[in-house]
């Protein structure tokens, strides 16, 4: 840790020398594409110590934030892999994911969608920002990664790689899986995804998953030997699949049995892992929602009108988008947008198109991008047409949407290369920026809480301050938690409603004007936690009123050191009321909740589940009166908090762990009372 900080540190004494020392290039080499504006005209470069970084535009934050991410993660990622390489790594940085498909720097392969990894060309990177630097954080260590696992097992020179490529036989899996694992540590939406796929039996073995799903595979695989052996037996793996150009050769000399041996133990681990974990959860619960969707497209955005009556949903077949109206009530769904086309050559944009109901539920709202201009459809559910009109141009992407009321709506977008929260006014096409820092605002939900309109969102700052702060440091990437804001208030405080260093706090929904819920993977499955708002004393503060009529407020610990004590005609405490919230979990179930929306109106919900290896929607409500058990963490999850208990000890994970050993003990001993009793009545 001290080594990283001390690199981080170098990095941002340098960067104001970065800062003056960036030159402007024009590039113009690859294929021509499409271009839909003139930024791309002319490029502008930061040069750090391993990195060449080219940005252009308003893109100048995204290349500082990848800079400093770039030079805090190289030297783990180069004594991961034991490689070293002489020439620089370049990355070329995009403000989004649609100006990556314009671009044209590289041929045609560096655009291939190969499961969604960060493209590569020889030793250029691209990424993009979609308002989450932990997701740019990801593209940037895939990248080096992947051109330093190039280099090592096919060497630097024409020479070398056309021999090495001629000879090596290596699965595509033990590549884009390495590659993939080195970019994202195992967390809650792959351990849900592997945990979905173990449990229905998709797969017979690790073979046929891994001809399927070669990346997915390989990251699993790769993860699984991490949690048997140390990291040093990755990089005398890829050595000796090199020298002996085989991974079945290496592999035993590495790890002390067969590849094939390793591949079935992998299979018995998870089976063995989620079957135990699954013993301890319930099943989703609801009304399923059916209807056709064969090829399991994903459901990118899934909204239920106030009124309970009507859902949205969205589908993307890899860039074909197909919005769908659903009529509740008569068990009816009709096709009201279409938009693209099927594109297996292009990363895919998931990210749009957003959707939202307007307060009245007679009008949904699509925000949605043609040509690269960002646009807001209004389709009126009755009459059955719609109206568009541009959103402005100050959005490089907005990445979620709600109403307010019925003449303004809230965005959480990216403008000028940080994500923060917007008030847009669609008559007018103006808006009022709510947060102005470079922390990541994403999953922004409006509620009315009391007779008051706010906003909950998520946010990895790391405290409740809305003050104006620039980025001087290493950009966020810390886990998400939940903050409220009162629109009514405009100041510069939210109320913090989570605080969890290992668990990410998303998607927010109003229940009714006392409850909200949102969504925890606190237990390494997100599962929904309900919570409403009390308020305490935060502190004392000490009035002294001077007989000049001047007066002094202190925090009540304060000293009066400094006062003239003969100055003061009179003193009094008051006490500074805030907020807080009070949670607790309501489900616990054997899957993560990907999506929810509420009908705050009817108290009916939509939860959007991954189950047996099928994308289901259910129709539910939330019993406010119910109360579980918090639920046992996942064995993914009681890993993290071990390991950051050994690196910190005393903090927040031995809290957690704590409590796991408690509910472990408490299992326990119901089991052991329950044998007794049945000893007894034998």
């Amino acid at each position: 840790m001290f080594r990283k900080g001390y690199i981080l540190f170098l990095v941002l004494c340098c960067f104001g020398t970065l800062l003056f020392a960036q030159s402007s290039t024009q590039v113009e080499f690859g294929k021509n594409r499409v271009q839909y504006h003139q930024d791309f005209a002319e490029w502008s470069q930061y040069e750090s110590p391993n990195f060449v970084t080219y940005w252009y535009g308003e893109a100048r934050n995204i290349g500082q934030a990848a800079v400093v991410l770039a030079e805090y993660d190289f030297k783990e990622i180069e004594r991961f892999l034991d490689h070293r390489m002489n020439e620089k790594v370049e990355i070329i940085v995009y403000t989004d994911v649609s100006d990556l498909k314009q671009s044209n720097i590289g041929e045609e392969e560096a655009f291939m969608n190969v499961g969604e990894q960060t493209k590569v060309v020889g030793n250029k990177a691209f990424i993009y920002f979609n308002g989450d630097h932990t997701h740019l954080r990801r593209q940037i260590r895939e990248g080096i990664a992947a051109i330093y696992l190039e280099s090592m097992l096919f060497g630097g020179n024409l020479q070398e790689i056309v021999q090495n490529a001629m000879l090596l036989n290596i699965p595509t899996w033990y590549r884009d899986g390495l590659v993939a694992f080195v970019g994202e540590t195992w967390n809650t939406t792959l351990d849900n995804r592997l945990r979905d796929l173990i449990l229905s039996e998709k797969y017979d073995d690790f073979k046929t998953f891994s001809e399927a799903e070669p990346q997915f595979a390989g990251h699993a695989f790769w993860y699984f030997l991490s949690l048997h052996f140390d990291r040093s037996h990755v990089s005398r793996l890829l050595y000796l699949t090199r020298i002996n150009r085989s991974l079945d050769s290496a592999f035993p000399y590495t790890f002390g049995s067969s590849l094939e041996k390793a591949n079935e133990n992998w299979m018995l681990y998870f089976q063995q892992r989620y079957r135990g974990e699954k013993k301890r959860t319930n099943s989703p619960s609801g009304t399923l929602l059916e209807f056709r969707n064969k090829r399991q497209l994903p459901i990118t955005q899934m909204k239920i009108s106030p009124d309970a009556s009507k859902a949205i949903y969205v589908l993307n077949e890899i860039g074909n988008i197909k919005v769908y109206l659903h009529d509740l009530e008569k068990d009816e769904r009709k096709l009201i947008f279409k938009n693209g086309f099927r594109n297996p050559f292009q990363t895919t944009d998931y990210d749009y198109p957003l959707v939202a109901w307007s307060p009245n539920s007679q009008e949904v709202t699509i925000l949605y991008e043609k040509q690269d201009q960002p646009k807001l459809l209004k389709y009126d559910v009755q009459r059955k047409k719609s109206q568009e009109d541009d959103l402005i141009a100050q959005f490089h992407r907005v990445h979620s949407m709600e109403y307010v009321d019925s003449r303004s709506l809230v965005f959480s977008a990216t403008a000028q290369g940080f994500s923060d929260i917007y008030l847009y006014y669609p008559s007018t096409r103006q808006s009022r920026r709510i947060t102005k820092d470079y922390y990541d605002d994403l999953d922004v939900q409006t509620v009315k809480l009391g007779n008051k309109n706010g906003i909950i969102w998520a946010s990895n700052r790391p405290d409740s301050s809305l003050a104006r702060a620039k980025m001087d440091s290493l950009p966020p990437i810390s886990s998400f938690d939940l903050f409220y804001y009162d629109l009514s208030n405009q100041g510069e405080e939210a109320v913090r409603l989570t605080n969890t260093p290992f668990a990410n706090e998303r998607q927010a929904i109003a229940i009714d004007t006392t409850y909200f819920a949102f969504l925890s993977d606190e237990n390494g499955t997100y599962n929904r936690v309900l919570g409403h708002l009390e308020n305490y004393v935060h502190h004392y503060e000490r009035t002294i009123e001077l007989i000049d009529g001047d007066e002094i407020v202190l925090h009540a610990d304060s000293t009066l050191e400094n006062i003239d004590s003969t100055q003061i005609d009179t003193t009094y405490l008051s006490p500074i009321v805030k907020q807080r919230a009070i949670n607790r979990y309501v489900s616990n179930f054997s899957t993560s909740i990907l999506r929810q929306s509420q009908a705050h109106l009817q108290n009916r919900t939509l939860q959007l589940v991954l189950e047996d290896n099928n994308y289901h929607i259910y129709v539910d409500q939330i019993d406010i009166t119910t109360t579980i058990e918090t639920p046992e963490p996942s064995l993914y999850h009681t890993r993290i908090l071990k390991k950051n208990l050994t690196k910190n000890p005393g903090d927040a994970a031995s809290q957690l762990l704590e409590r796991v050993e408690e509910i472990s003990e408490q299992k326990t001993a119901v089991k052991t009372e329950s044998k007794k009793e049945e000893e007894k009545e034998e």
